[in-house]
């Protein structure tokens, strides 16, 4: 399965395009309603608006790729990063239940703390921030994604 322009992945980072997420939540989110499977979002928000303005495009581009490998590299083979936005990716945990959850952004949160201090990718502060939500049969996962993507957002 491919997206309109036939690509899986953004080039940049390597993660699953949007166009692919987007082809892939349906069938999941049927599967976890179908078999009572666990399915839940973490939500990483680079703040490069920052970046930008202390260390130029470029280097904003390269911890945007950073972060990317570092989230691909620090969850499961069945787990699936997308490029959601410019500064946003997604992290969808199959069979991972909200304890799951919590336990990966506290992992995650861990490997990014250093940045914050400037310990990271580039010799000055990255915030990242991370929210995460697990979706239940009766939640709608719009409404799941939306939240998780606002907790991202506030914890920059």
């Amino acid at each position: 399965m491919a997206s309109a322009n036939g690509e899986i992945r953004e080039p940049r980072t390597g993660l699953y395009t949007r166009a692919f997420f987007d082809e892939v939540i349906g069938r999941e989110l049927e599967r976890s309603r179908r078999h009572g499977i666990d399915l839940s979002v973490i939500s990483a928000v680079v703040d490069l608006a920052s970046l930008r303005a202390s260390v130029g495009e470029e280097t904003a581009e390269a911890v945007l790729v950073q972060t990317a490998r570092t989230l691909a590299a620090n969850v499961r083979e069945t787990d699936f990063v997308t490029l959601w936005g410019e500064d946003e990716m997604l992290v969808l945990l199959f069979d991972a239940n909200g304890a799951d959850c919590q336990r990966k952004i506290e992992l995650l949160g861990s490997l990014f703390a250093g940045w914050r201090e400037g310990n990271g990718p580039v010799p000055v502060p990255v915030r990242i921030g991370l929210g995460g939500a697990t979706h239940e049969v009766h939640v709608l996962f719009a409404g799941t994604l939306q939240s998780v993507r606002e907790a991202a957002r506030k914890n920059l």
